[in-house]
């Protein structure tokens, strides 16, 4: 049951951005909007251009 859910989930899924925002300190991905990681709490949040 949990694997069809997480399959439904995944095709309802739109790309809302062609950005991907990640900390570069422990590589955690973060809100677009973000200015501090939540996972380690570093400044340094670097944005990647995806095609």
């Amino acid at each position: 049951m949990r694997r069809k859910q997480f399959i439904q989930q995944i095709v309802r899924l739109e790309p809302s951005s062609t950005t991907h925002h990640e900390c570069r300190h422990c590589g955690y991905t973060v809100e677009n909007n973000a200015n501090e990681c939540p996972q380690c709490g570093s400044h340094e949040i670097a944005a990647y251009d995806l095609e």
